[in-house]
């Protein structure tokens, strides 16, 4: 039997070393784009793994630039196998780096809330995972059954190098835990039993690239004004078939413009230009329905707006599945378990707004929590972004009492 209390206690010890880890962590650039290397970052957790008693684990690459770290510690071959799951690369810092208040590569503490950037997307989870695995080992709980780290690349890029790639090779776990941030307005706010699954693609439309002075006397079709008028049409008409879910809040979102071009300089009609957009979609969706649903929607409105376009999707963000997890799975349960006594109440079931690693693990056969993290969505992908300190400790606490619950 382990002791939960002093179990509890050792994480609270090791807090100091949390902390530093975070920092470490945040201090080691891995922003995909530019830079593509998740190399430093995970020559750093396995230096941390050896020193922490967990073992130097195996650096498994698509390409060895893009590594990924897999720390196995076996126990009882007749328990269960659990996998914690979190990403080491971050999104960049981009335009915004004039709007940070703070050095982004530098964990800075400011009233409770660490700032930094990967704070929340998502290196406070992979410290938090770390020391838990520790207190866990320290504690015995291996000896009920397996634990396994994750730690992996290219999730901000559609996990080409990272889990899409990994996951086949972990079809031994029984259940994966994805330490994504699981609030959107605050800490906790949800215990997901569904992502979102994303499709991304861009809509190109033609024109009549011309002297502009000619405009009042030659006819001529101005991309730019006609994909204005194309996408603003695009979020009022576009309907996505979907089934009924289980959320009665949970529909797909659409996302047009994310991305924008078109033109050439002064005194040239446009004669293409493009808009980009993200679907996030829910389950029942297939790349199939989709494709039909758009095509519908922009044979309609091309016809009707006399605009002359074509729909190409993102080679390397086509699809990905939604994911989805049953309430009444064992590693819901002993989540929720884990919730209640490291929190100070368990979150609701709900689902998670965005799009993360699960797909590739539940596709793999294993039932995924898709998000059970510290931070706020709302802090990711531009600029401050932060996590509360309060949050970060919760995690380790979590996690551990998680562990103990799903191998014991």
């Amino acid at each position: 039997m382990i002791d939960r209390d002093r179990l509890a206690a050792r994480v609270d010890e090791l807090e100091p070393e949390l902390d530093a880890l975070v920092a470490d962590l945040i201090a080691i650039d891995s922003q995909i784009p530019p830079h593509a290397d998740e190399r430093e970052v995970v020559a750093h957790l396995r230096e941390q793994t050896v020193a922490r008693g967990l073992g130097a684990g195996k650096v498994l690459a698509k390409s060895a630039e893009r590594p990924n770290l897999v720390v196995r510690l076996d126990g009882n071959p007749e328990g269960r196998r659990l996998g914690l799951c979190g990403h080491v690369d971050t999104k960049p810092v981009g335009d915004a780096a004039h709007l940070w208040q703070t050095d982004p590569l530098r964990a800075t503490e400011i009233d409770g809330m660490l700032y930094g950037l990967g704070t929340s997307d998502m290196k406070a989870a992979v410290a938090a995972m770390v020391i838990a695995a520790q207190a866990c080992v320290e504690a015995g709980v291996t000896d009920h059954g397996s634990l396994e780290l994750a730690m992996v690349a290219d999730e901000e890029a559609g996990a080409q190098f990272g889990s899409k790639w990994l996951a086949p090779q972990l079809t031994h776990w029984d259940g994966c835990v994805i330490g994504e941030p699981s609030g959107w307005e605050r800490d906790w706010q949800g215990l997901h039993l569904v992502s979102r699954g994303l499709s991304c693609f861009r809509v190109r439309v033609k024109g009549t690239q011309r002297h502009s002075s000619l405009s009042d006397r030659l006819p001529a079709v101005n991309a730019s004004l006609q994909l204005a008028t194309l996408m603003g049409r695009m979020r009022a008409d576009l309907e996505l078939t979907h089934p009924s879910q289980l959320f009665d809040d949970l529909r797909p979102t659409v996302n047009p413009g994310v991305l924008l071009s078109g033109g050439v300089f002064y005194g040239v009609v446009p004669g293409e230009a493009m808009f980009a957009c993200d679907i996030r979609a829910v389950p029942g969706m297939t790349l199939e329905s989709l494709t039909a649903d758009l095509h519908r929607w922009l044979d309609r409105a091309a016809a009707e707006l006399g605009v002359e376009a074509e729909l190409e999707f993102e080679p390397t963000l086509t699809w990905i599945d939604p994911s989805v997890i049953d309430a009444n799975d064992p590693l819901v349960l002993a989540a929720h378990d884990g919730c209640a006594r490291a929190l100070p109440e368990p979150p609701p079931l709900s689902f998670f707004p965005g799009t993360t690693d699960a797909p590739w693990f539940s596709g793999a056969g294993i039932p995924t929590i898709p998000s059970l993290g510290p931070g706020i969505l709302t802090y990711c992908h531009g600029p401050n972004e932060a996590v509360s300190v309060a949050s970060i400790r919760q995690a380790a606490h979590l996690y551990a009492q998680t562990i103990i619950s799903y191998l014991t």
